[in-house]
């Protein structure tokens, strides 16, 4: 038995921990969310300087998302952790005290934003990371599931309404909210027990002691390249990443101009579309657990063409609402069997370098698609960007349906786990092994005992 597995069915206290801090973060992030385009429009009408807002927070994917990898895979993960959170709140906690003394200009959003970036891009590649070491396998969907929805809840349902109030109140209000929620999150988890460095496999060729960097990002390279299914889940993600990109980074203006959404009420707007996404995030594990994640992936993969397709036609709230809504719960549900399927096809000690590798594939499509949706916008009109995502969207689903078939699924999962099994049966015989989950933390008071 690996020493990551223990015998209680629940997550554990080590990963409500984990949640508590990841949720607080996201309380702030739903006050930036609404607070930094709203700031945007006071300082200019271009929807291609609004829409780089959204292109400066993805470009460090694109830069950072590999060297990030290989920084998990070579530190505590824990510490990266409250580095990230720390180095965030510095920067948030800056952009408040310049909104004070009236002092913000628009390069200072695009530099904030690709702080916040880079911060997330650590973040992100550490706590996706942690959570295969915090939880049993068959638990992933559920731990995975609980995560998006305390993301969407705290995000979206209260950081978001939250936001736009503080942001009526005084301009810097909300930044300076954000920062503090950054410093609670990183106490949070510089509070987790035990050891979260990465285990070398016993038949690694690239460790961190022996080997460059540079190889050992290599080796992440030619791992993810050679495993076809999660290859062409990286092409297809990408593919959805750009399509989400182009038509985000002016939604702001969209809401304005096409349906008329004061900056009051345009909180309450992105907080409606949100409950898809909790629910996804809530119902999501049994969801795929009933229909299986084939079929699961195909319609998260599908319904997306057809709402941004409804969206550009028809711009009128409710309709829209009930659009964003249904595409905000398949992308939740799709992300949900991607991270899931993903931490149980890597192998523990290659995941951060491999996770890194696909994030600057998928994920560092997002300024690319952030910066054509203000091109599309600013030469089309502010529909066209969700024409331009269907597009996009239904390339992805071409993928999806051809690739990720059923028996190519369920080979990947057989192959991973015969890996597994060596990997512990080889750890197991490593005195200096490190325990990768904590058995008495006071949180498992909080850790359903029935839960399956």
């Amino acid at each position: 038995m690996s020493k990551r597995t223990t015998a209680r069915t629940g997550l554990g206290g080590s990963y409500w921990r984990l949640l508590a801090g990841s949720a607080i973060s996201n309380l702030g992030d739903g006050v930036l969310v609404v607070a930094l385009p709203l700031l945007a429009t006071t300082l200019t009408d271009s929807p291609f300087s609004v829409g780089l807002i959204s292109a400066f927070f993805t470009i460090p994917w694109l830069l950072l998302a590999i060297p990030a990898g290989a920084v998990v895979d070579r530190v505590d993960r824990r510490t990266l952790l409250v580095w990230a959170d720390l180095f965030r709140a510095a920067l948030v906690g800056l952009l408040a005290l310049a909104a004070a003394f009236d002092g913000v200009q628009l390069w200072m959003l695009w530099a904030l934003a690709f702080g916040l970036g880079a911060g997330e891009v650590f973040f992100d590649s550490a706590s996706t990371a942690i959570v295969p070491q915090l939880v049993a396998p068959e638990q992933l969907e559920r731990a995975n599931g609980w995560r998006g929805a305390a993301e969407v809840t705290l995000n979206t349902f209260v950081g978001i309404p939250i936001g736009s109030t503080l942001f009526a109140a005084a301009v810097w209000l909300p930044f300076g909210v954000d920062a503090a929620t950054f410093v609670v999150a990183a106490m949070l988890a510089a509070s987790l027990r035990g050891s979260f460095r990465a285990q070398p496999s016993s038949t690694s060729t690239a460790t961190a002691t022996t080997t460059s960097m540079r190889a050992e990002v290599r080796e992440g390279f030619r791992w993810l390249w050679n495993h076809r299914l999660l290859r062409s889940m990286a092409i297809a993600v990408a593919l959805t990443n750009l399509a989400f990109a182009a038509t985000e980074s002016t939604f702001v203006l969209f809401a304005r101009d096409e349906l008329g959404v004061s900056a009051r009420m345009f909180g309450v707007l992105v907080g409606v579309v949100g409950a898809g996404a909790l629910a996804a995030g809530i119902l999501g594990a049994k969801l795929v657990e009933k229909v299986g994640r084939r079929f699961a992936i195909l319609v998260a993969a599908f319904t997306p063409v057809l709402t941004m397709i409804a969206v550009g036609i028809l711009p009128v709230v409710w309709w829209v609402v009930l659009m964003v809504t249904v595409q905000a719960m398949m992308i939740t549900l799709w992300s949900i069997v991607a991270v899931s399927l993903r931490q149980q096809l890597v192998p523990q000690h290659l995941f951060g370098r491999v996770n890194g590798v696909y994030r600057w594939v998928s994920w560092g499509a997002m300024p690319v698609g952030g910066a054509a949706g203000g091109l599309v916008a600013a030469w089309f009109g502010l529909r066209a960007p969700y024409f331009f995502g269907a597009a996009l969207m239904a390339l992805a689903y071409l993928v999806i349906v051809t690739r990720l078939t059923r028996p190519a699924i369920a080979a990947a999962l057989a192959d991973a786990h015969s890996q597994h099994l060596a990997a512990d049966e080889a750890t197991e015989r490593d005195d200096d092994a490190t325990p990768l989950s904590i058995e008495r933390d006071p949180f498992d008071l909080f850790n359903d005992p029935g839960a399956g």
